[in-house]
């Protein structure tokens, strides 16, 4: 079952200058993440482009382990930066389960929103799914606790 999404807190200029931001930092570019925020308080990163170093999960054409850790981070960072008007946002914490085998014979998304919103930090929830599938099948579960880095 998915908690509320807490709405972003920026208003959408804001939320447009964060998103830019995130974007155009090399780490997400590395990966070929492409963030964008959809209303309330959603983050989404898919798959700009899949380089062959991304795959291998499982001795298959899956998204490697290790990558799918790195897109929940990238999510929930770009949920937290609809929160907080700060240039960065931190990971505090990040647990991901591993439900099957993520196999990128189709495109896929991470989706986070944050559920529970305080001054100095976020709790947020996310999952992996075929782009378009909200409702499932995931192929993996996470949550998170980001900050706004001081």
């Amino acid at each position: 079952m998915q908690s509320p999404t807490v709405p972003f807190r920026l208003p959408a200029d804001r939320l447009a200058e964060q998103l830019a931001q995130f974007n155009a930092r090399a780490e997400v570019q590395w990966f070929g993440f492409a963030g964008a925020f959809q209303a309330p308080g959603s983050a989404l990163i898919t798959f700009s482009r899949l380089g062959d170093g991304l795959q291998g999960g499982g001795g298959t054409a899956a998204i490697n382990g290790g990558v799918i850790a790195a897109g929940f981070d990238a999510a929930f960072v770009l949920a937290g930066l609809g929160q907080y008007d700060a240039p960065v946002v931190v990971t505090l914490e990040l647990s991901v389960k591993f439900l099957s085998l993520a196999l990128a014979d189709k495109p896929l998304a991470f989706q986070a929103h944050v559920v529970r919103s305080a001054k100095n930090f976020s709790f947020a929830e996310g999952f992996l799914a075929p782009v378009g599938a909200a409702a499932g099948p995931h192929m993996a579960i996470a949550t998170a606790m980001v900050a706004p880095a001081r």
